[in-house]
């Protein structure tokens, strides 16, 4: 069950002796996001208001536990529902991608993203953390640094796992969908299925149909060389090994990101001088 919407905030109003709201950041969801400007700090930051104590203190905990240059920056809790982080200026990938030609991006600004991304979620792995929610619109582009963003929904590997389905349809793993155990192999779906929207334009299961809520559960990817031929078959073939039906056939992440990296064809080298990581 969806929770209902807080009550929106105007723009002007205080939150707390420390706040004023500057603008929305989001507010589709039930836990609105604004920005606004720390009168102590004296900067601006983006300010998650969450249903209730419990569940601020929640994501502000997970938030704080990952500290990695692509994912987004947390400050703390302000009063008991009020979740500080960094105020990222930059589209997310969803709307790079409507901005550009055939709604899609180069082939190796797509995979040094995705590179990115993986580092940042093998890093919320490392720390014992599922996102559980990865898709381009979770993505923001700030001076062509990917921030990871959104861990509502991110959970300790060691939690038993909710009664109910979490995470964006298009983009849930199915045994997420089938409510079976998850592990990072799950994360690897997401990031699969946002780069294969990267690359093509386009999604890689039928749409949903009335009686068939999950196409991921059922259907195999369709072929991404399909929707772009100038795509290499290995890369198409790694790409769809991340959309396996059996998240043991995925690839895991350190191996993935290597084998993403060999298809860069172009542009300054993606690691430091002397450093090789399949070494």
């Amino acid at each position: 069950m969806t929770a209902s919407p807080l009550p929106r905030i105007d723009v002007g109003a205080r939150l707390g002796q420390d706040l004023t709201v500057l603008g929305i950041v989001a507010d589709r969801h039930s836990e609105p996001i604004y920005l606004v400007w720390h009168h102590k700090c004296w900067c601006p930051m983006a300010c998650k208001v969450c249903e209730n104590a419990e569940v601020a203190k929640d994501q502000a905990d997970i938030l704080l536990k990952v500290a990695h240059p692509n994912v987004v920056r947390c400050f703390g809790l302000n009063g008991s529902n009020c979740v500080l982080m960094e105020f990222l200026e930059g589209p997310n990938l969803h709307q790079l991608t409507l901005s550009r030609p055939k709604e899609r991006l180069g082939i190796n600004d797509a995979l040094r993203l995705a590179i990115h991304v993986g580092g940042a979620l093998l890093h919320v792995h490392n720390v014992g953390l599922l996102h559980l929610d990865v898709k381009p619109s979770n993505v923001i582009l700030v001076k062509g640094r990917p921030v990871l963003v959104d861990f509502g929904i991110a959970r300790w590997q060691t939690a038993p796992r909710p009664a109910s389905i979490r995470g964006t349809d298009p983009y849930i793993a199915p045994e997420e969908c089938l409510l079976e155990t998850v592990t990072p192999a799950a994360d690897v779906f997401g990031l699969g299925v946002t780069l294969y929207e990267l690359l093509t334009g386009k999604l890689p299961f039928p749409e949903e149909r009335e009686g068939e809520p999950f196409p991921q559960v059922l259907h195999a990817p369709a072929s991404l060389r399909h929707h772009r031929p100038a795509v290499q078959t290995g890369l198409e073939k790694l790409v769809l090994s991340c959309l396996s039906r059996d998240p043991s056939e995925r690839p895991n992440l350190p191996a993935l990101l290597v084998a993403l990296h060999k298809f860069i064809g172009a542009g300054p080298p993606m690691w430091p001088g002397g450093f090789t990581p399949d070494a």
